[in-house]
């Protein structure tokens, strides 16, 4: 059977193959695998029962595990083939940056791709209190300069926004019989708990943040769990023993139970706890999205951050927040 080799002289072919190259050089990383369905691989890159649809998807994907069960939900997982990059490119004619050849390719395509999303005001789509876009989705190494190049060059975040928001609920609902210590330590100086909880148990800082977020979303140390999976036997079996976290588990389950209290419940699920932290986290990013229209400053929201065209002190924003909802909280502009 002779081989198939693309015609990229139809303008057909380029723009399918310019396309799929966009997409897997913004959404796929060269060294971890991710989970793509078929479906979405046949609209991004095309089908697999077409020439080119089959000889994009060889250039630009490594299969890791061709298992799969749509009655589980379990699909296939990808990452990007950079070779197949390097060769598509050139036979596109791109120009690119040979030693960052997946950012530079996925930057520039989306700067092309995306322009008409930056002429109009932005359409959100709305669940569960949070306003989902498709650019929240692409890699943050494409989405910084992608933005700032349309402008965007301020990126605001509400710090340690979970466990942050949590405390001021149950300030604001609750009475305490006792302080919870490790949680009000943790919103006070986050930085330097995850540092030290990185010392003690063997672990860098970003994986002492992962724990913290994951044990603040509900995460436990059971076998096959998400945190069980992120950690190495010593550094769980450290973990485990910590007095601290410990203390901060416990701090979480007794804030939780408050609320529910309050509520008149014996207690959330943990459906019903993300639902009421994603409500909190709305009000806060209402009086920002307010904020910034009223001053004519163009905002894309990204959850628990934004990213505008202009910039309005923290300390502003932080004052507003306090006097309209009487929240404690802390934002930082980068």
């Amino acid at each position: 059977m002779k081989k198939y080799k693309p015609n990229f002289n139809d303008p057909r072919v380029a723009s399918k193959a310019r396309s799929a190259l966009g997409w897997a050089t913004q959404q796929l990383h060269e060294h971890k695998y991710a989970g793509w369905s078929t479906r979405h691989l046949d609209k991004r890159i095309g089908y697999s029962h077409t020439n080119l649809g089959r000889y994009l998807r060889q250039q630009l994907l490594i299969t890791h595990n061709n298992h799969y069960s749509m009655e589980q939900g379990f699909t296939k997982q990808y990452r990007l083939n950079l070779h197949g990059v390097y060769h598509l490119a050139q036979q596109l004619g791109m120009e690119y940056n040979p030693r960052k050849l997946r950012r530079s390719i996925g930057v520039k395509t989306a700067i092309e791709q995306y322009q008409p999303q930056f002429q109009t005001a932005f359409e959100y789509t709305h669940k569960n209190n949070r306003s989902y876009h498709p650019l929240q989705n692409l890699r943050s190494d494409i989405r910084k300069p992608l933005f700032e190049h349309y402008g965007y060059k301020h990126n605001y975040d509400i710090e340690n926004s979970y466990p942050t928001l949590l405390l001021n609920a149950v300030h604001q609902h609750c009475t305490l019989r006792k302080p919870l210590t490790a949680l009000e330590e943790y919103v006070a100086n986050p930085q330097q708990v995850r540092l030290r909880i990185a010392q003690q148990i063997g672990v860098d800082y970003l994986t002492a943040k992962k724990i913290l977020i994951g044990k603040c979303n509900g995460g436990t140390l059971r076998i096959h769990s998400e945190l069980w999976r992120m950690l190495d036997a010593i550094p769980l079996h450290r973990l485990r023993r910590n007095t601290w976290f410990k203390q901060f588990a416990l701090d979480l389950n007794r804030a939780w139970s408050n609320i529910a209290r309050h509520y008149g419940a014996r207690s959330f699920s943990p459906s019903e706890r993300m639902s009421f932290y994603l409500q909190l986290e709305k009000q806060v990013m209402a009086i920002v999205q307010t904020t910034f229209e009223r001053n004519q400053i163009d905002v894309f929201l990204e959850h628990d951050g934004w990213r505008a065209t202009a910039y309005i002190d923290t300390d502003v924003l932080e004052q507003l927040v306090k006097d309209k909802l009487n929240y404690t909280v802390r934002f930082v502009c980068k």
